[in-house]
């Protein structure tokens, strides 16, 4: 445990917090709720600053995902942080395929929507995988002959910052900035 993240007060506050996906960017306001993450498996949006693609939840969308981000990211010249953010879309993508599909209906027409944001004069990338789970993503400590349960270690260790939001209307949005200001 890190002894500067323990209050030496039992009744003080936190002297830190992680920062929300509002505080990640100011010029993206009310980002993971517009209608790029509401899109049907099949269907991709492209803007100046941001692309979207929306993948089955079927495990071969994971290389499907990392082979659009690369896309991406090699039209944006972002090769920088291309590596990381492919590893984080991996990740994120394999989570919602494995543990965000509703049991009922075929997991093809489920879709997982990977969407990637330019972060302005901030700098770097933003990473938004959505899914239909509210269910927040788990952070565990694997033990190390355990054969998963490291994927959101790699994700801390890849990004400046990550984490998760509810969407309106159902579903939830993990998503990782890389690259940029710290």
């Amino acid at each position: 445990m890190n002894a500067e993240l323990v209050s030496s007060e039992l009744d003080s506050e936190p002297s830190w917090s992680r920062p929300t996906l509002a505080e990640a960017s100011d010029d993206l306001p009310s980002w993971w709720n517009h209608p790029p993450c509401r899109l049907a498996v099949g269907q991709a949006s492209r803007s100046g600053e941001g692309a979207a693609r929306a993948f089955g939840s079927v495990p071969g969308s994971v290389r499907r995902a990392r082979e659009f981000v690369a896309s991406v990211l090699g039209e944006w010249a972002a090769e920088d942080v291309s590596e990381d953010v492919r590893l984080i879309v991996s990740e994120f993508v394999g989570n919602s395929c494995r543990h965000a599909v509703p049991r009922e209906g075929d997991p093809e027409s489920v879709p997982v929507v990977v969407e990637l944001r330019r972060l302005g004069e901030r700098g770097g990338v933003l990473c938004m995988v959505t899914d239909s789970s509210g269910k927040a993503p788990v952070k565990v400590d694997a033990h190390h002959f355990a054969e998963s349960g490291r994927g959101l270690g790699l994700v801390a260790a890849f990004s400046s910052e990550w984490g998760w939001n509810p969407l309106v209307g159902g579903g939830k949005v993990v998503w990782a900035v890389c690259g940029g200001e710290a």
